[in-house]
């Protein structure tokens, strides 16, 4: 009993192949235990069962049998590896359980028969079913047909194929027993349940008995499968809810997931070969001339297609050849019936195989209809509906129209009738609309006719027509009819029946909630239930579902929306109820100005008819061409019109009627330069709407046949240049090659040059063949276009940049109502239509005579040369040809496989050439040729395969690359060739399959091609072995992995191996899917969680809660794939710190180990999902290919800068993930994460973020282990990164890891961790070490064997010995003499570089917890006592800050001993010397300011002097008393690649950190290093403005907030003191720092504060204003201030009561100084921009509503203006560029009454003016240009200046007089003056004077120059009248600094200097306001005092002028 039971010690996988059956019975009963709880289907217990499998299912015991069907049962049903044992578990099922006695055997048989079915090996089962039946035993073969029933009942029969089914019929139901007979009757009972009448003709051969008890037997209705794949299943779940009764979706037609679909009886059929069987005499007795014996040889024929409805693929050329000679030809009546019925039949039997001869046929056929005979008419009926299969409607299309054209009613009639049938099998995709215009034109004609038999047949054919595409598509091609020719197109319409079943649009699948995965405790499903077991599949596994949403099929030329026409009476009623009656009245009122205001209050109406969705483009369009409409004579009106076109065409839906009705306005109007550019955009506009097609046709039309204005043709035929480049061309080019000729014959010599370099243009798209079309030119001309396409040879087209439809509509489609009609889906290919030839074709077929065809195949070589030749020349000279050939494709075939290769070489040529002949038209006859040339790859010769190639590309360069993929003829030469075919072919397959378009051709061709293909990877032969690998990819680009692998369980196991390499090879070449980088931007419909009120937290936020469904729109993810995620990439939750629960109570697994195993990756992964990370991104984390890694790095460095506290929440799971991509073996994607690493930790640095425990754990010991990797890049990421941790993570504790990392045996390791310690303790000092244990291991390595070991152990210790001195020796312990020699002698050297003083000054301090503490200086540590740090870091920086910079390694330097070393304490000396800054007694005065351009710009207050070569940056002035000082003797400084960071630590919330930054910025530019701040410096003044934020809003102590205070006064007056800097700082930075100065001096006082610190806050600011207003950039001080006044009119806060106050005079202030500014030094355009922006908010009406308000900030911003005005004249008006309208403010009015004011006060206060004659002159320049001519003195001079240009001596300087003379008067034309000088001299001036402007700009520019002399200043310019105050002021200020007393005159006072700030202090220290006089009254333009008579003057000459402006109107 004891050697019995010895067995149960054994483990399981013994049991089951123990000798003992008990033992056996118990190891299957473990296992099937076992499997149960194994719940990865992946894992590697799996993989010791899968050779027992077998032996559980054979075993001899009857009781351990049915035991090991159940073990196997659960083996196959849960592991993912079962599908490798289908093949001998079936064999052995068949032969052992399926018909064994037990019942419960045999059903457990089924059972796990059934469950190999379910997990998609069906082919492999019923291979062994069928094989089953074969056996001897009946009992067997009825058990495998019952088995074979049970599957098709379950599964259906897509799965189960039924056809090798059907050949058992006739054998089994002939068998002896009656229980095989019986099964087989249920089997076919069950397969005429699944195919109806397809299995008719396979019992048709049985007895009558039989059939009549199997029809008898044959129910009705479909049937549906009741279980599914495993693939299917979860569609079918979701289709559950849909279809009640268990089917699913139609996209499972594929793989048998829904319904019974009709099966063709034809795919049941064996095909039969007739060819061989045709008697010999054949051909002879078809040539007879006695019928009886042609009628014997068609008997012969129709005896052989009876009894062969499916015949075998083969050569019919010369079959087909010999009957339609008997149609055509013969005169029997009876045998052209015979003929035509044989013709049916052969057609019937090959399908699409006769596609090579379909087009003759037809035509054959189409031409003998002219018989009138019924039974001729009826065969030839039934040949021509039998053919039409084999075909299209595309490729008989000329036949059909030249059968329309015939002069026989006959073959009208019967060929419409034949259209009409035709459509009735015909996809509505395939009848597009190219088809459709072409078909219903001839149509139309035969509706005319006198014949009624015609008009009904045209009728029919038009009603069928209708049915199948609708009447929406049919109708506009059609056009008006009489009422009685709709009425029976109708009738017939209705009575048409489509008979092909029409392939709807899949509908996309509903997104459902995941079922929440089960737990352990949940109910195992039943073995074999639909329900799948829920188990854990890893990414490798994941399949995608195949019935995933398909993209919609993209249309290369999408057709315009078309709409009815509105009559004149529905125009009026919709414009009475859209507008009112005065703008009706008003667009065609005679005066212009009632026009103009009209056409504004229309294009109002517009705009708010677009967001309602009132009214349409065509209503609005009609109403606007009103007479005058856009013909109108007035330009401002025109101008107007066509920007209101504009705006509806580009915010209107418009059709190609609207269009029509402003179009030929347009491209009127294009001529004239006034408007040629708006007109230009409204056309582009039309033709993103409604299709450049249709534009540029109809422009065309009108420009060149009706308008014929030169001006109109040249500028439009220019647009079109444009225009093709930016949509692309993809039109036919017949209609513009008719309009060029006319073009070209052009006498305007621009309309020419105008059409050639379009057609230049149009040769990129069009290629060099365009010349063609213009052979009937003349020479020269045709050598110029032929020069200008030679521009173009070599360049591709651009991308284009626009399309139809791409324009967004604010107003939706159903403003125009339903009559618009959107494009009819023509079934287009993806990729672009290609570019037809259209030069008149010519017919060669009557050339191709039958003496020639004979010449051709006749059997002297010579005979057939001389008739090739022929051909050829007949080629030649037709080209282009039709794509009727004749007889010559069957006769050229021939050839082509010649003995003779001479002439097989000629025939290729031919070939070649009528490709090329006859271009696209040669797609019908690929069939014919290609499998010849197939053939011709295999020939023996290289020449003959070479042209054999070259052939097959020409041919695919004109009918397209996809069209030799299909009819199945690349199987067929695989399948058949030889070797060298083989590999020729396959290698033509690698090189041209990439580039072919996806979706163009069947992906069966190439699904039938991978059995072939797998061969061939094994082939003998090299070249095919090698050709065959390089196909692999192309064709895994095309079917995918999947597909592909899916064909190797068909290989014999030994072939497996071999070919699943070559797919593992070419898989990671595939392309990679992308990821979505950020969040879609439509809400989700869930409920708003509670903090979704906040817009910022909305956007950065993920799912609130886990349980909420995000339900995406079936628009936005229309043509998407089913399985797309486009959550964010990472959620931002809390559920981390579950996850550190878990990991502390020991939940889940440690995240331990040497190399991971696959249990931490699923770990991780379940982690991540649960998480709710983005599933695409986590299935690029977990994929095997390393490029999906890269990936996904990419998107998460991406995804960084958007969503940084989604990275925080999620941390722990991206570090995790990046310690297994450590263990890769690929370098980028490890240095792809280091980079990635870096920018985390920067935004954790940034983020003031604490490392967890947890996190580090994870993390850190794995980037210890990768520090000692090979690689230096990597070493040194690594090393790089460790310096970050430390500011995140505790110092100690990262410490400890690094001496975990000493215990590697990786020398490499152990020294870069060395290396680390040494540098934790150089920065933190010897607090970081972990105790007096860690330092004794760090010597204990001074003796190890590797000497880089050893050398980074001594520098550690020598290290510690300087911060602790002799103590470290007791601290290492007992060292070798050896080691403490070595440790002595590099403690000496190191002494030498740096003392242990300087080395322990630079120690950065640690605190409790291990973390790094900001240094403060010592006068100011009392700040950080008795400060709590604060709770959370936010982001404080003003409007958009940078983002943050991206840290830069530097490496350290190297110290270097010995005699060539350098001395650091001297380096160290010379680099922290700061220049001594000594005032002399008598400073020396630069009067080189002199030589400075005029105005000058403002320069600071140097006390050194400026050395002359120093230009962009002066030196360093003196600090204030208040600036930093250094509290030590070593100053801390801060690198220039350390700025940013510093910068950034400004606006830290902990004052030592950011008193500390302001005292290293200080630093730098005190040491002269002001330069490298240029990039930084308005992040600088944000930071500062955020601190300065901070410390208002933050309520603190005044001893603590004062200093700070000074802190950041003193950075800011040292920053604007030095030169060079404050240039950089923008708008946004400028008005943040000013409103906190200003809110900080305004705020009123709330907690008590001594009068003494209150007074020095107030004066430190003061002193900080003045500083910012005098050293800011010009534009950007004037913007921010009319900004700040801008926003605190309304936002007034009470706690800041003078605010509003302060920023009046700091507005002052600026004022003040704007006359000293240089006049070019402003940016105008964005200064009236905000001052438009002001008034539009704030007009002169909001302050007379509002009294109480007072006006004084709306009277200070029009000084400005005034201000503004007087510096620049009145060129002030080219300055509102940026203003989009300048109607919406008094802006534009009150410019212009500023400069009329200037005017008068000019003409009245300047008597004593005499630089023009006085001012008689003066009013006498004014006048006459008010009179529209030039005066006298402008006229003269203008003349001069020009003369002096002519001279070579004096050009230069006339220009720069030139220049100025416009300056003076902006409103003289100077080329109006000079039209009657050449083009080439006015170009000269023109350019002259553009060096002139920009010489003028760059002398404006803030730079010393030394070399500007005194004579190059120009005294004629008017803005220097004023130059000698500003020599004035410069010499004043000289005085003032010698101590010479100084003029007292206010008048000649210059403006507050630079230095001076009391004024402004003592101004802003003043509580009250100045009143509204106080402001300078020559500037107040709206006074109250009484009127001067100055002003009466003015006044009497403004009536003066109003009663001129009044007579002149009234004549």
């Amino acid at each position: 009993m004891e050697d019995e039971n010895e067995y149960k010690k054994l483990p399981t996988e013994e049991k089951c192949v123990h000798k003992l059956w008990k033992a056996r019975v118990a190891g299957y009963e473990e296992a099937i235990k076992l499997f149960n709880q194994i719940d990865d289907e992946k894992a590697p217990e799996w993989n010791k069962y899968l050779g027992l499998i077998k032996k559980f299912v054979t075993d001899s015991n009857a009781v351990a049998q049915e035991k090991g069907l159940e073990a196997a049962l659960v083996f196959v049903e849960n592991c993912g590896h079962a599908g490798k044992t289908t093949g001998e578990v079936m064999s052995g099922i068949v032969a052992k359980c399926i018909a064994a006695p037990k019942t419960k055997t045999k059903d457990l048989a089924l059972q796990v028969t059934l469950m190999y079915i379910e997990i998609e090996k069906h082919e492999v089962v019923e291979e062994e079913l069928l094989k089953g039946m074969e056996q001897k035993n009946p009992k067997v073969v009825a058990a495998c047909v019952s088995a074979l029933n049970t599957a098709l009942k379950q599964f259906g029969n897509k799965v189960i194929a039924i056809k090798p089914m059907v050949k058992k019929i006739p054998i089994l139901l002939a068998d002896r027993d009656k229980g095989v007979r019986d099964e087989m009757k249920a089997l076919v009972v069950e397969m005429h349940r699944w195919i109806g009448a397809a299995i008719e003709p396979h019992i048709a051969s049985l007895q009558a008995v039989v059939q009549q008890e199997l029809r008898e037997s044959f129910g009705t209705g479909g049937a549906a499968p009741t279980r599914y794949l495993r693939s299917q299943q979860h569609r079918a779940r979701d289709a559950a809810p849909d279809q009640p009764d268990g089917g699913a979706d139609d996209e499972d037609a594929e793989t048998g997931g829904g319904d019974s679909a009709e099966v063709d009886t034809f795919d049941l059929l064996d095909p039969v070969e007739i060819l061989s069987k045709l008697p010999k005499d054949f051909y002879d007795k078809l040539e007879a001339k006695k019928w009886q014996e042609r009628k014997e040889a068609l008997d012969s024929l129709d005896n052989l297609l009876k009894n062969a409805p499916k015949l075998e693929p083969g050569d019919y050329a010369d079959l087909v050849r010999a009957l339609k000679k008997v149609i055509t030809k013969d005169t029997n009546v009876m045998l052209v019936a015979l003929g035509g019925r044989l013709l049916g039949a052969l057609a019937g039997g090959l399908r699409a195989r006769f596609a090579p001869y379909a087009a003759v046929c037809v035509q054959a056929a189409l031409d003998k209809f002219k018989e009138r005979k019924p039974a001729v008419v009826t065969a030839l009926r039934d040949a021509v509906d039998a053919i039409y299969p084999c075909t299209n409607l595309e490729t008989i299309m000329e036949d059909m129209l030249a059968a329309f054209d015939n002069k026989n009613p006959s073959i009208k009639a019967e060929s419409a009738l034949f259209l009409a049938r035709a459509l009735c099998v015909t996809q509505p995709a395939a009848f597009n609309k190219k088809l459709i215009k072409a078909y219903v034109a001839g149509l139309l004609k035969l509706l005319e006719s006198a014949d009624p038999v015609v008009r009904d047949a045209a009728a029919e054919a038009l009603g069928t027509a209708t049915k199948l595409v609708g009447e929406k598509n049919i109708a506009p091609h059609i056009g008006k009819l009489d009422n009685l020719k709709e009425q029976k197109i109708k009738e017939f319409a209705e009575k048409a029946e489509i008979k092909v079943k029409v392939a709807a649009p899949k509908k996309e699948a509903k997104p459902k909630a995941a079922a929440p995965s089960s737990g352990k405790g949940d109910s195992k499903p039943a073995a074999g239930s639909v329900q799948p077991k829920p188990v854990k599949r890893p990414a490798s596994a994941a399949k995608k579902p195949a019935g995933a949403t398909k993209k919609a099929a993209a249309r290369s030329q999408p057709s315009p929306p078309r709409e009815p026409e509105m009559t004149p009476e529905e125009v009026d009623a919709k414009a009475e109820q859209l507008f009112p009656p005065d703008v009706i009245n008003g667009l065609a009122d005679a005066n212009w100005k009632c026009r103009l205001a009209a056409v504004a209050r229309f294009a109002g109406t517009a705009r708010a008819a677009g967001e309602g969705g009132a009214a349409g483009a065509q209503l609005l369009f009609r109403v606007l061409a009103r007479k005058p409409g856009l013909r109108d004579t007035n330009v401002q009106v025109l101008r107007a019109r066509l920007d209101a076109c504009k705006y509806i065409v580009d915010n209107y839906p418009v059709s190609t009627t609207a269009a029509d009705f402003v179009l030929q306005d347009i491209v009127t109007k294009l001529g004239e330069t006034s408007c040629s550019t708006i007109c230009a955009e409204c056309l582009t506009s039309l033709a993103e709407s409604c299709g450049l097609e249709h534009i540029i046709n109809e422009s065309l039309t009108f420009a060149m046949d009706s308008q014929k204005n030169p001006k109109v043709q040249a500028e439009l035929f220019n647009w079109m240049s444009i225009a093709i480049k930016e949509f692309g061309f993809t039109m036919n080019i017949k209609s513009i090659v008719v309009h060029s000729k006319k073009a070209l014959s052009a006498t305007n010599p621009n309309v020419r040059t105008a059409t050639i370099n379009f057609l230049g243009v149009l040769s990129l798209y069009v290629g060099p063949s365009l010349i063609n079309n213009f052979d009937s030119e003349k020479p020269a001309t045709k050598q110029l276009i032929s020069l200008e396409i030679d521009k173009y040879a070599n360049s591709t087209p651009p991308t284009p940049t626009r399309q139809m439809g791409r324009v967004s509509k604010s107003a939706s489609k159903a403003s125009v109502g339903d009559e618009i009609e959107d494009a009819f889906d023509e079934g287009a290919e993806d990729e672009p239509v290609a570019v037809d030839d259209n030069r008149p074709r010519t017919d060669i077929a009557p050339l191709i005579t039958d003496s020639l065809v004979a010449e051709i195949n006749d059997k002297n070589w010579k005979v057939r040369n001389e008739a090739l030749d022929k051909v050829k020349a007949i080629i030649t000279n037709s080209s282009p040809i039709k794509s009727t050939l004749g007889e010559l494709p069957a006769a050229l075939v021939a050839r082509l496989l010649d003995s003779n290769s001479k002439l097989a070489q000629s025939a290729l040529q031919i070939c070649e050439l009528l490709a090329t002949s006859m271009g696209s038209k040669c797609k019908q006859h690929v069939r014919t040729f290609f499998p010849a040339f197939f053939q011709a790859f295999g020939d023996s010769k290289q020449w003959i395969r070479a042209g054999a190639v070259s052939c097959v590309e020409a041919w695919c360069r004109a009918a397209g690359a996809h069209a030799a993929l299909e009819g199945e003829m690349v199987v067929d030469a695989l399948r058949a060739g030889s070797p060298v075919l083989r590999a020729q072919l396959l290698q033509w397959l690698a090189d041209k399959l990439p580039s072919v378009p996806p979706k163009s051709f069947p992906r069966e061709e190439l699904s039938s091609c991978v059995p072939l293909l797998f061969s061939c990877v094994e082939d003998r032969a090299a070249d095919v072995r090698k050709a065959a690998a390089d196909c692999v990819l192309p064709f895994m680009l095309h079917l995918g992995y999947e597909a592909m692998h899916k064909q190797l369980d068909k290989l014999k196991p030994g072939s497996k191996s071999v070919v699943q390499a070559a797919l593992d090879k070419a898989r990671p070449n595939l392309p990679v899917q992308p990821l979505p980088t950020k969040s879609k931007k439509e809400e989700p419909k869930a409920v708003k969680s509670a903090g979704a009120l906040k817009k910022e937290a909305e956007k950065k936020s993920g799912p609130a809660t886990k349980s909420k469904v995000v339900k995406p729109s079936s628009a936005s993810n229309r043509g998407k794939k089913e399985d797309e995620d486009c959550t964010p990439l990472l959620p931002n939750n809390n559920a981390k710190n579950q996850r550190i629960i878990d990991d502390q109570k020991l939940k889940v697994l440690k995240w331990n180990f040497t190399t991971p195993r696959e249990e931490f990756f699923e770990l991780l992964k379940e982690q991540m999902n649960s998480a709710g990370l983005n599933k695409q991104l986590v299935a690029n984390m977990f994929h095997s290919d390393f490029r999906y890694h890269l990936k996904a790095i990419e998107a998460l460095s991406e995804d960084l800068h958007d969503n940084g506290s989604a990275l925080v929440a999620n941390l722990d799971l991206v570090l995790k993930w990046l310690t297994l991509r450590f263990f890769d073996t690929n370098p980028s994607v490890i240095l792809k994460g280091l980079e990635y690493l870096t920018m985390v930790f920067q935004h954790l640095t940034e983020c003031d973020y604490t490392m967890a425990e947890y996190e580090a754990n994870c993390f850190i010991p794995y980037l210890v282990l990768k520090v000692g990797d090979p690689k230096d890049t990597v070493r040194n990421g690594v090393k790089a990164l460790f310096k970050q941790i430390c500011v995140v993570y505790s110092v100690t504790k990262l410490f400890g890891y690094l001496m975990e990392g000493l215990k590697s045996k990786n020398a490499r390791q152990r020294t870069e961790c060395l290396e680390c310690i040494n540098h934790l303790l150089e920065t933190y000092g010897s607090s970081a070490l972990a105790g007096g244990a860690a330092l004794r291991e760090l010597a204990r390595h001074i003796g190890d064997r590797d000497n880089a070991v050893r050398s980074a152990a001594l520098n550690c210790v020598a290290t510690a010995y300087f911060l602790d001195g002799e103590r470290v020796y007791k601290m290492i312990g007992q060292i070798s003499d050896k080691d403490l020699s070595l440790l002595e002698e590099r403690i000496k050297r190191a002494s030498k570089s740096r003392s242990a003083e300087e080395r322990r000054s630079m120690v950065v301090p640690l605190s409790a917890d291990g973390r790094p503490i900001q240094l403060v200086p010592e006068e100011e540590q009392d700040i950080a006592e008795d400060q709590a740090p604060p709770t959370e870091y936010e982001e404080e920086e003003i409007d958009e800050p940078p983002p943050p910079p991206q840290p830069r390694v530097v490496p350290e330097p190297r110290v270097i001993t010995g005699p060539f070393g350098l001395d650091p304490e001297l380096i160290a000396k010379l680099d922290a010397a700061v220049p001594i800054l000594r005032k002399p007694d008598l400073p020396e005065l630069d009067l080189k300011f002199l030589d400075e351009p005029v105005p000058a710009s403002t320069v600071r207050n140097v006390t050194a002097p400026v050395r002359p070569s120093m230009v962009t940056m002066s030196p360093p002035r003196h600090v204030s008393p208040h600036s930093l000082s250094a509290p030590s003797a070593h100053k801390p400084s801060v690198d220039d690649s350390q700025l940013a960071d510093t910068i950034h630590s400004i606006s830290s919330p902990d004052l030592n950190a950011a008193i500390r930054a302001l005292s290293l910025i200080s630093g730098a530019l005190v040491s002269g290093r002001g330069a490298a701040l240029g990039a930084h410096e308005a992040r600088l003044v944000s930071a500062v403005a955020a601190q300065l934020r901070r410390l208002r809003t933050t309520p603190a102590p005044a001893h603590q907030t004062l200093p700070a205070y000074k802190y950041l006064a003193g950075a800011l007056t040292t920053f604007y003191e030095t030169a060079g800097c404050g240039r950089q700082v923008g708008e946004s930075a400028l008005r943040s720092l000013l409103g906190e100065l200003l809110l900080v001096l305004g705020a009123a006082p709330t907690t008590p504060q001594p009068a003494a610190d209150a007074e020095r806050l107030v004066r430190i600011l003061n002193n900080v204003c003045v500083r910012v207003l005098e050293h800011s950039p010009r534009t950007a001080l004037l913007c921010a201030i009319v900004s700040l006044l801008h926003d605190s009119i309304v936002e007034s806060d009470p706690a800041y009561p003078r605010y509003q106050d302060l920023l009046l005079k700091c507005f002052w202030k600026t004022l003040k100084m704007i006359s000293t500014w240089d006049v070019n030094s402003i940016d105008y355009d964005a200064v009236l921009y905000k001052i438009h922006l002001f008034y539009k908010a704030y007009p002169n009406s909001y302050w007379k509503k509002n009294p109480e308000i007072s006006d004084t900030p709306y009277r200070t911003v029009k000084t400005l203006v005034h201000t503004l005005v007087k510096m620049k004249g009145a060129s002030i008006t080219n300055h509102l560029t940026q203003i989009p309208d300048v109607n919406e403010s008094d802006l534009y009015p009150y410019l212009h009454k500023v400069l009329k004011q200037l005017k008068l006060d000019e003409r009245k206060d300047n008597p004593s003016d005499n630089m023009n004659g006085g001012p008689h002159v003066v009013g006498s320049v004014n006048a006459a240009l008010s009179a529209g001519r030039l005066p006298r003195a402008v006229h003269e001079e203008l003349a001069l200046i020009l003369k002096r240009i002519g001279s070579k001596e004096h050009n230069r300087d006339a220009l720069a007089q030139l220049y100025d003379l416009r300056e003076r008067h902006p409103e003289v034309d100077i080329w109006t003056f000079m039209q009657g000088s050449s083009f080439y001299f006015r170009n000269y001036v023109e350019r002259g004077l553009k060096e002139v402007a920009e010489q003028r700009k760059m002398a404006s520019m803030p730079m010393y120059k030394s070399d500007y002399k005194a004579e190059n200043i120009d005294i004629s310019n008017e803005n220097d009248e004023k130059s000698h105050v500003i020599f004035l002021e410069k010499l004043r200020a000289l005085q003032a600094k010698a101590g010479l007393k100084t003029e007292s005159n206010p008048s000649s006072q210059p403006r507050t200097p630079i230095s001076d700030n009391r004024a402004l202090a003592e101004s802003i220290n003043e509580n009250t306001l100045p009143r509204a006089h106080s402001i300078d009254p020559q500037l107040e333009l709206h006074t109250t005092q009484a009127i001067s008579q100055k002003n009466e003057a003015a006044v009497d000459a403004l009536r003066l002028k109003l009663q001129q402006i009044k007579s002149s109107s009234k004549r």
